[in-house]
């Protein structure tokens, strides 16, 4: 009997579809590709997706950098240096580090953000080269409401050192109210009036022009924002007038919260218990705490954020709540009543767990102050007052808050400075003062000045006339 032998059939390179063809051809391009890899490792490494600030930038704006994946934090913050050479504060968001220098920038100065190899990811991987960023430090401008004898009001801003720089910033065709810069110095949140007589308050992007508008109170002013200063939250005051409600009347005014950290940012009240009532805020300088000043108790009450607790410390006043930069201290203010004399406003630092620490004036009885701003690093308080015993007018004196001497900065009889800020660097005073027709006596025509007082020689320029509320746009 005869028997077939099988053979074994063989492929032939036509017996291959074109699709089988292709999928091994991409098989063996894959296979090469992880061989060469491997030989010659990660030439990408870690990458960042995004830097900030870039070309220019404010003196209080953080340094940022955002990875493209998690980090082991460590090794980027060791790999991290800055020239000039810089110190500050690092923390991180996700994967994304923020640097806040321990003191503002120096204007017109040029900086280089430089991060070195070897930031090491999670996942092991590494930045595979040096790499490295300048920007250049803005000039500061101070922003104020113009005109003061007429409306409406907007906002105008202006060169440190240059008058002839003025320009409007916003056109509101009502008028806008008040205004507060943010502590970086990119936004500007304003109240602006409506139509109706209400107000709401937006933000005005000072780098892209964009305009949000924050709150929507339609039988409500909301007015007076004021930030933390880490920028991560505004506090304004609100009235509700509460039209048609029938035997209620409008209400006082309650302090709101706006979250600066969400968009659009959500609105609610500081306190759950609408019975605390308060205006005024003003925060401490690590946003920990918070003084609002409450008319029908006569006190000057402080919401601590970590614990809850409200502190209540007696003011005759209700003005003042002015945070020492350390946190341990606070002024308050009290009326001094004399027999046959005007009434004095006195000016006390008072601990936080209560007690007065220091009078400010001094003992001195013929002092009546009005205004008080500590100077960034603490080292002293401007204070506004009239005294008798020296020049006519209110003239800004700086007190030592640790003895209460003090030294006279504006000494010009013809001029009452009465609101003014501190820039961040604390070397010059934004000031609103008012023209005198002699010693201490108000001209019925005169309109308010904006000028920039320097706080070692006392010496002044004249930015603006007609305008007040000055604020630094750092």
């Amino acid at each position: 009997m005869s028997r077939e032998q099988t053979q074994p059939s063989v492929l032939s390179p036509r017996s291959f579809s074109r699709f089988d063809r292709a999928v091994v051809v991409a098989i063996v391009v894959l296979i090469g590709a992880i061989l060469l890899t491997i030989a010659l490792g990660d030439r990408v490494g870690v990458t960042l997706k995004r830097v900030a600030p870039l070309g220019t930038a404010h003196s209080t704006t953080a340094i940022t950098l955002q990875f493209d994946e998690p980090m082991d934090r460590s090794t980027a913050e060791q790999r991290l240096r800055f020239e000039p050479p810089l110190t500050g504060t690092i923390t991180w968001s996700g994967e994304t580090l923020s640097f806040k220098p321990d003191a503002p920038l120096d204007p017109a100065a040029e900086y280089t953000v430089v991060l070195e190899q070897g930031a090491r990811a999670e996942s092991g991987r590494e930045t595979v080269s040096e790499f490295r960023y300048s920007f250049t430090v803005m000039q500061p401008r101070i922003a104020y409401l113009y005109p003061a004898d007429n409306s409406p009001q907007n906002i105008w801003i202006v060169d440190a050192d240059d008058p002839n720089s003025a320009q409007q910033l916003t056109t509101s065709p009502a008028g806008i109210y008040d205004f507060a810069v943010s502590p970086d110095g990119t936004k500007i949140a304003f109240s602006e009036y409506n139509s109706n007589g209400t107000m709401d308050i937006k933000l005005l992007d000072l780098d892209t022009g964009a305009l949000l508008q924050l709150t929507n109170c339609v039988d409500s002013t909301c007015s007076t924002p004021v930030w933390r200063p880490d920028g991560g939250m505004i506090v304004y005051e609100r009235i509700d007038y509460n039209t048609g409600v029938e035997g209620v009347n409008t209400s006082p005014v309650r302090l709101w919260t706006l979250d600066m950290t969400t968009y659009p940012p959500p609105t609610r009240p500081l306190f759950s218990d609408l019975q605390v009532l308060g205006y005024n805020a003003q925060w401490s300088a690590n946003g920990r705490r918070i003084s609002l000043v409450d008319r029908g108790t006569s006190s000057i009450l402080i919401y601590d954020f970590d614990t809850g607790e409200i502190v209540g410390l007696p003011t005759t006043t209700g003005t003042y709540g002015a945070f020492a930069p350390d946190g341990q201290s606070i002024i308050t203010s009290s009326v001094l009543l004399l027999e046959g004399a005007q009434a004095r406003v006195k000016m006390q630092l008072v601990g936080l767990n209560g007690g007065t620490l220091l009078d400010l004036s001094n003992g001195e009885d013929s002092i009546d102050e009005k205004r008080a701003q500590w100077r960034p690093d603490g080292s002293v308080v401007a204070i506004s007052r009239d005294n008798p015993d020296e020049l006519g007018g209110t003239q800004i004196y700086l007190v030592n808050p640790t003895d209460a001497s003090a030294e006279l900065l504006t000494d010009d009889p013809l001029y009452a400075s009465t609101f003014f800020y501190w820039n961040p660097a604390g070397t010059a005073l934004a000031v609103q003062r008012l023209p005198l027709l002699e010693s201490g006596v108000t001209d019925p025509l005169s309109r308010p000045e904006i000028w920039v007082i320097d706080a070692v020689t006392g010496d002044g320029v004249r930015l603006a006339q007609n305008g007040y509320l000055p604020r630094w746009i750092p």
